[in-house]
């Protein structure tokens, strides 16, 4: 009977999602499902930080809520873009790793604010639709 009683216990106790209300284990830090921070712990110790900033990036990415996020994201990821590309025109005669960090950024800061944009501008009509 104790067994039972405690793995009722287990099941009751589940930390939940405020951002997309899954549950969680109790102990866990950072959301299953989509990665956001669940304790204070996860938004203000040092590396786990490094982890919430991200869940902000996927949540910019995947779900932008106005245009300021989006024009935030071009103008953060259009600096790393321009770096990139400066990056492989100096490359060619300063070093290889120039070369290699470039061709890495420019298509990764291209992708997310490719992927941005358009997740604005097709959440934005369904959302302009259910307004009228």
């Amino acid at each position: 009977m104790p067994q039972q009683a405690e793995e009722m216990n287990d099941d009751q106790e589940k930390a939940l999602c405020t951002s997309c209300m899954a549950s969680n284990e109790p102990s866990a830090h950072f959301c299953a499902k989509c990665g956001a921070p669940l304790t204070p712990y996860a938004a203000t110790g040092p590396f786990e930080s490094i982890l919430a900033e991200g869940h902000v990036y996927r949540q910019a990415v995947e779900k932008p809520r106005n245009l300021v996020v989006v024009l935030g994201m071009w103008l953060i990821f259009g600096m790393i873009a321009l770096g990139a590309v400066v990056m492989l025109f100096v490359g060619r005669d300063v070093g290889f790793e120039y070369l290699i960090a470039g061709a890495f950024l420019l298509p990764v800061s291209l992708i997310m604010i490719w992927k941005t944009t358009r997740n604005y501008l097709a959440r934005r009509p369904k959302e302009e639709r259910h307004g009228s």
